[in-house]
């Protein structure tokens, strides 16, 4: 596909090719990976953005469909509704569920932040079971008061 779109550049297929030439010849695993894929993601955002503007730009330009983003992060409804399904109820009784995908609403609790029958259910249900574990396994202590 190189030589179709850049008719004659060598430099080009050069630059881009799976086999590294000079010396020993080498295969460059992350042109085999582009080209082999059906789709490349860059995960965060800033990432896809460097991947597509500097590092695999001659790849983007050949075929800028296949340079995706899609981020891998935490969900609210991972991160709470599942781990802390307490403290996710808590903030449901007083502001409703749209919070779980509309992560704008949870601005709504702020009024219930001086709210004694909130704070102190807040402080209930905040999870230090998961502390000693974290603690063992990231090497950190997390207070969970």
């Amino acid at each position: 596909r190189v030589s179709d779109k850049y008719p004659g550049d060598m430099d080009k297929l050069r630059c881009m090719s799976i086999i590294e030439e000079g010396g020993e010849k080498c295969i460059n695993m992350a042109h085999l990976a582009i080209v082999g894929s059906h789709a490349v993601n860059g995960v965060a955002r800033i990432h896809s953005e460097i991947i597509k503007e500097t590092i695999f730009k001659n790849f983007y330009d050949l075929d800028p469909e296949k340079f995706q983003n899609k981020t891998n992060g935490i969900t609210p409804r991972r991160w709470m509704v599942l781990c802390n399904p307490e403290l996710a109820d808590a903030i449901a009784e007083r502001i409703g569920d749209e919070w779980i995908t509309d992560l704008s609403q949870l601005r709504k609790i702020e009024k219930f932040a001086e709210v004694p029958s909130f704070v102190q259910k807040v402080q209930q249900v905040k999870n230090p079971r998961y502390s000693p574990g974290n603690e063992t396994h990231l090497g950190m202590n997390l207070d969970s008061k």
